[in-house]
């Protein structure tokens, strides 16, 4: 089953804005790499009906995902 994700560009100000909605975390992580080749900021994605987070972490080149942003984003849709 695949989940569709939001994904978001996170600004130096703290500010977020939507970029795209893909379907599945491997299409997500894929967009997520070519927005990151595009723009110095930081980029998220977000599985809304969970609120599971999946960041791009560039360092590693791997994806993760923010236990305290999940926590955060269950509560939140609860």
């Amino acid at each position: 089953m695949h989940h569709k994700y939001d994904l978001f560009e996170k600004f130096p100000d703290g500010s977020s804005l939507w970029r795209a909605c893909v379907l599945g975390l491997e299409s997500t992580q894929l967009h997520m790499c070519d927005l990151a080749r595009r723009s110095p900021n930081q980029f998220y994605a977000m599985h809304l009906v969970s609120g599971k987070i999946v960041r791009l972490d560039l360092r590693h080149d791997a994806f993760r995902v923010d236990p305290k942003m999940a926590r955060r984003g269950r509560a939140a849709a609860a």
